[in-house]
């Protein structure tokens, strides 16, 4: 079994080297403790998936969580208070390694809620939301898929068949009836493990989902952990349900096909969330659908950060472009 790679970055700099020397000096450890001294090499490190863990000094736990994707973290403590992921800095080496090996068997049970959104009808949004929630079925992660999508049908990918929908449970959440009833009798399981709600019957009326229930809904589907991915996939639907899933959600991806309509509406979209704030913009990445090359990227927003490319090219009906876009690196950063 190889060395375990745990890299570590505090502002002091000085610290680093000497807590990372101090810890690789013991003869025949299967720890290896990687010295960090700026933000870039670290985040670098943890896209690339070069790394098992991460510690960091205790002021930036804020920016850093327990988890990134699958990397576990730790912070260095001057003060232990025994809370989840600290090490207290002054221990001895076997204290930190037990302590360590303690984090790095935990299990992360939080849940994660992602938004695709669509610049407009067709640039591959559903796909890309579909393509997502089947690779974390595949790798045996629980997760829910919702189409917010105003054209509605989430059947044109996901095989199962329910007489309910979307709109049996909207009527549970206006008349106050029992809404944990409701979303289980709604739920549909793909033959692939992916669960999901559909809204075939009527897709437009999402169009009236308030605030405040799409807000009842989200807590209670976050608050049960059954699942460990919620999934949004909006299209080019742009109502107050689907705000108040950007807001709660940990990141919003915006799917552009690169035309000059995609990127106009892409725009308006943008500055609606700066006007809103509420961290919105900051949440937010571009995956990059190049259906057609010759548009490349001439009217990309430069504020956005891109989080790759898919470029699946027709023709492809829906299921086989979920399939294409599984193979693609970008899909790996989305989900960081």
């Amino acid at each position: 079994m190889g060395q375990i790679r745990i890299a570590v970055y505090d502002p002091d700099g000085e610290y680093t080297g000497r807590f990372c020397q101090y810890m690789n000096e013991a003869a025949e450890e299967e720890y290896e403790f990687r010295p960090v001294y700026d933000r870039e090499q670290l985040d670098h490190l943890i896209s690339a998936r070069e790394i098992s863990g991460v510690l960091v000094s205790d002021e930036l736990r804020g920016e850093y969580p327990l988890f990134i994707g699958d990397i576990h973290v730790g912070y260095l403590t001057g003060e232990p208070m025994e809370e989840e992921g600290e090490i207290f800095r002054y221990q001895s080496r076997r204290e930190i390694l037990e302590v360590l090996e303690t984090l790095l068997e935990r299990e992360d049970t939080s849940v994660r809620l992602l938004v695709f959104a669509g610049a407009s009808a067709g640039c591959g949004c559903s796909a890309a939301a579909a393509a997502c929630a089947q690779k974390l079925a595949r790798e045996e992660k629980r997760v829910l898929y919702f189409n917010m999508s105003s054209l509605g049908d989430a059947g044109t990918i996901f095989q199962g068949g329910n007489p309910r929908d979307v709109q049996y449970l909207l009527k549970e959440l206006e008349t106050g009836g029992d809404l944990d009833a409701a979303m289980a009798a709604v739920l549909n399981r793909d033959s692939g493990g992916v669960y999901y709600y559909d809204n075939l019957s009527a897709p437009l009326s999402l169009m009236n989902v308030t605030k405040a229930r799409m807000e009842l809904f989200l807590r209670r589907l976050i608050d049960s952990g059954e699942f460990r991915y919620i999934i949004i996939d909006s299209s080019f639907s742009v109502n107050y349900g689907f705000l108040e899933a950007c807001r709660m959600a940990d990141r919003v991806i915006f799917v552009d096909d690169g035309v000059y309509t995609s990127n106009q509406r892409l725009h308006k979209i943008w500055c609606l969330f700066k006007m809103l704030g509420n961290g919105l913009c900051q949440k937010s990445v571009l995956l990059y659908n190049r259906f057609h090359e010759k548009y490349g990227r001439l009217y990309e927003n430069p504020e956005l950060p891109v989080a790759g490319t898919i470029g699946v090219l027709p023709p492809a009906g829906p299921s086989q472009m979920a399939e294409q876009i599984m193979e693609h690196e970008a899909l790996r950063e989305v989900l960081r």
